[in-house]
């Protein structure tokens, strides 16, 4: 087995999302406009609200992925060590995650999305090297029966959720070859 695997962004993906989030920004900034605009006054918020949530999601979604349209750098790297998982905002960047603190990986597809759910050996450990925001999220991804990272699959060229399972397994039972 190759010592580093750098697995990219898929530039294709992220301009077809980009897209799609330009879009539906576009639809939430008409609600927010068509709110200002509305007699009655209960259906009035309920637009500004919806359309003002719906532009702030969709229009940092825009500025993510046009970004990783161009980001050079790749979004998942596996080495013998342990891996560094760059996918999402939660991703803890540059930090290298060894495969000692890895209890188990598993594809987790969600509602058609590709989805692989690292689960670690102590929790608390790894929660606590993240920051307010982030902890918060991961704690909704663990409610949710994710494990502590979770990368999904849309951001990731030429490959689907069970093969990312099987390398990422093999890289991890390779390390406890070498230990032994």
């Amino acid at each position: 087995m190759d010592n580093r695997l750098e697995i990219r962004s898929s530039r294709l993906k992220n301009l077809i999302f980009s897209l799609l989030s330009i879009f539906m920004t576009s639809l939430a900034v008409f609600m927010l406009l068509s709110g200002l605009y509305e007699d009655n006054i209960l259906y009035a918020i309920d637009l500004i609200f919806i359309g003002l949530i719906g532009t702030l999601f969709f229009g940092a979604a825009i500025l993510i992925y046009i970004r990783n349209i161009f980001i050079i750098r790749p979004v998942l790297i596996l080495e013998n060590d342990g891996f560094y998982e760059n996918t999402t905002i939660l991703s803890m960047k540059n930090s290298l995650i060894s495969w000692d603190e890895v209890k188990k990986i598993k594809n987790m597809p969600m509602m058609g999305q590709g989805m692989v759910s690292i689960f670690m050996k102590d929790q608390d450990a790894y929660l606590a090297k993240l920051t307010l925001f982030k902890r918060l999220i991961t704690k909704m991804n663990i409610r949710l029966g994710y494990g502590e990272i979770t990368i999904n699959m849309n951001q990731i060229k030429d490959m689907d959720g069970e093969e990312l399972t099987e390398i990422m397994n093999e890289y991890r039972k390779n390390r406890r070859k070498h230990k032994s």
